[in-house]
C-alpha cells in the first residue's frame, strides 16, 4: 500500500521506477501504408442491417431514454414523465437531442488506426426532429476525409479522420446529422503528451471546492413549460452557465469502454492477430489499449502521462443541457458546430455558457443563432463554438 494526502492505495495504482523508467511506457505508430489503406476507404457507408424481426432492438424504449438522461444528468420531465411529456408540443417523451452522436457505426478505437489514441477535435450536429419514445432509429456513418495533421518539429503523426453518420427513424425520416472529426495519435508521442499542455497532474479539490460546487448545482433553472418566444430574444441576452463535474471514472469508463472485447478466450485470439491493441495489465492479464485512458495510474504507468483524459464526446450534452434551460420544451436546436483546443483530465469541471448573438426567419422558420463556450475550473476555454435554436412565435 502507499499513502497519498492521507489516503492509502494499492502499490499497483503506482508507476514502479525500479521496475519500469520512465522511457518504457507502450508506443504505437501509424505508417504511410495504414494511412493509404483508410483513404480507399472514404465513402464506403457502414450500417447495422436489422431484419424485420429485429427492430425492436433500436426502438427507444422508456428505459433507453431515462438511462441517457441520467448518465447525463438533465432529468427534465420532457424526458422522463409520460403525462408532462405529452402536455408539450412534441406530444410524448422525447430524447436528449444529443444522443445523435451515440449512432456514429465506425469506432475510431478499434475500426481506424487499432492501437493509437483518439481524441475528439471537433464536431457538427444538425437536427431535423426529435427522437420520440417509440421510435425506431437506423443510423449509417462514412468516412468522408482523411489527412495528415502532424505537427512539424513535434514528434509522432496525427491523422485528422472524419465521419459523417445520418440519423433517421425506419420508415426514412431524417432525425439528424453528426460530423465527427478524430484526431488519431501515435501513442507514446510527443504529439500525445502536448494534449495536456503545461499540466503534470490532475486537479485536486479540496472539501471547500466540492462545497462550492454542491451550491453551483442549486442555482440551475429550466424554463420548462414557460415558452420562450422568438420574439422576446434580444441579442446579448446569455444563458445561465451550467456546471457539470467533477468527472469520475465511473462516469468516464462507459463512454470509453471497448464494445468488441470482452476477454478469456477472445482475448488470446484477438491477441495473436493484433497484438497493438493490447497491453498486460496489473494482473498480468491481456486488456484492450485503450483502457489505459481510463483512470490516471494506468495512463501514468502505461502510458508515461500525467492522467487520464476526458471524453469530449460528452460536451454538447451538457451546451444542449444549457440552451434547454434557456427556451424551454418548445425551442429545439436546428445547428451546432464546437471545437474543443483543450481536453479536460478526469476529475476537472466543465462550465458551459451562451449568448445570443443574432436572429432569423426562414419562411415559417424562426432561429436564434448563439455563441457558445466551455471553461475548465482552471478557465481554460476547452470548447468554442455556436448554436441556432428554432423557437416558436408568440
Amino acid at each position: 500500500m502507499k499513502t497519498v494526502a492521507g489516503h492509502q492505495y494499492p502499490a499497483t495504482y503506482f508507476f514502479d521506477e525500479e521496475k519500469t523508467n520512465m522511457t518504457s511506457g507502450i508506443k504505437t505508430t501509424i505508417t504511410d501504408q495504414q494511412i493509404a489503406e483508410l483513404k480507399t476507404r472514404i465513402g464506403e457507408v457502414v450500417r447495422t442491417d436489422y431484419e424485420d424481426w429485429q427492430l425492436d432492438d433500436a426502438r427507444y424504449k422508456r428505459a433507453i431514454i431515462r438511462t441517457w438522461a441520467v448518465l447525463n444528468a438533465d432529468m427534465r420531465p420532457l424526458y422522463m414523465d409520460p403525462e408532462y411529456a405529452g402536455q408539450s408540443p412534441w406530444g410524448s417523451i422525447i430524447a436528449p437531442p444529443a444522443i445523435i452522436v451515440s449512432h456514429e457505426q465506425i469506432d475510431p478505437e478499434t475500426d481506424i488506426f487499432p492501437g493509437a489514441f483518439s481524441r475528439l477535435n471537433a464536431m457538427q450536429l444538425d437536427f431535423d426532429q426529435p427522437i420520440h419514445m417509440g421510435d425506431i432509429i437506423l443510423a449509417e456513418s462514412e468516412i468522408t476525409a482523411v489527412e495528415e495533421v502532424t505537427n512539424t518539429g513535434v514528434n509522432g503523426r496525427v491523422v485528422c479522420v472524419s465521419i459523417t453518420t445520418r440519423v433517421s427513424t425506419n420508415e426514412n425520416q431524417s432525425i439528424g446529422r453528426v460530423q465527427l472529426d478524430w484526431h488519431m495519435y501515435e501513442r507514446g508521442s510527443d504529439a500525445q503528451r502536448e494534449l495536456y499542455g503545461d499540466r503534470q497532474d490532475a486537479h485536486m479539490h479540496s472539501q471547500g471546492d466540492i462545497e462550492a460546487l454542491g451550491e453551483e448545482y442549486k442555482l440551475e433553472q429550466q424554463r420548462g413549460a414557460d415558452t420562450l418566444f422568438w420574439g422576446d430574444v434580444q441579442e446579448g441576452n446569455e444563458l445561465q452557465c451550467v456546471v457539470k463535474g467533477p468527472t469520475t471514472r465511473a462516469r468516464h469508463i462507459p463512454r470509453s469502454e471497448s464494445t468488441w472485447y470482452w476477454g478469456h478466450k477472445q482475448a488470446n485470439d484477438e491477441s495473436k492477430q493484433h497484438p497493438e491493441r493490447f497491453f498486460e495489465n496489473e494482473n498480468g492479464a491481456l486488456e484492450p489499449i485503450m483502457a489505459i485512458d481510463w483512470v490516471h495510474h494506468r495512463a501514468q504507468r502505461w502510458g508515461d502521462l500525467p492522467g487520464a483524459l476526458e471524453s469530449n464526446v460528452d460536451r454538447p450534452n451538457f451546451i444542449i443541457q444549457a440552451l434547454a434551460n434557456w427556451m424551454g420544451d418548445a425551442g429545439y436546436p436546428l445547428h451546432i458546430k464546437l471545437e474543443f483546443p483543450v481536453t479536460n483530465m478526469i476529475g476537472d469541471v466543465t462550465r458551459s455558457y451562451g449568448r445570443v448573438t443574432g436572429k432569423r426567419q426562414e419562411g415559417d422558420t424562426s432561429i436564434v443563432q448563439l455563441e457558445v463556450w466551455q471553461e475548465n475550473q482552471l478557465q481554460q476555454p476547452i470548447t468554442t463554438g455556436t448554436a441556432e435554436v428554432i423557437l416558436p412565435t408568440a
